[in-house]
């Protein structure tokens, strides 16, 4: 019975850090797809973002429709890579808790 148990808490874990590695990449991708849909006119390194062009995904109002999209889609994969880490640390724990 343990032998089912392992592998299934193996394969568990496998899907939840390949959901996270997908998850990041998706997060990544849909960042710098905010940063190029801003609004014509609005310069990265100014006063308005801090100096910072990431800071951008805070300022809805500096974006295109597509960037606020963009942005969204960046909150959902954000959400789901924490998510699918904890899960995968959960997983962990509970295989260290069961071994």
């Amino acid at each position: 019975m343990w032998e089912g148990s392992g592998l299934l808490l193996l394969l568990l874990y496998g899907s939840a850090y390949s959901v996270t590695a997908i998850a990041w990449s998706a997060a990544v991708f849909y960042l710098f797809m905010t940063i190029a849909n801003r609004q014509p006119g609005v310069r990265l390194w100014n006063a308005a973002l801090g100096y910072v062009p990431l800071n951008i995904v805070f300022r809805p109002d500096l974006l295109t429709d597509r960037g606020r999209l963009c942005r969204r889609r960046f909150g959902i994969s954000l959400l789901t890579f924490v998510g699918a880490l904890g899960t995968g640390s959960a997983i962990g724990v509970v295989a260290r808790l069961l071994h």
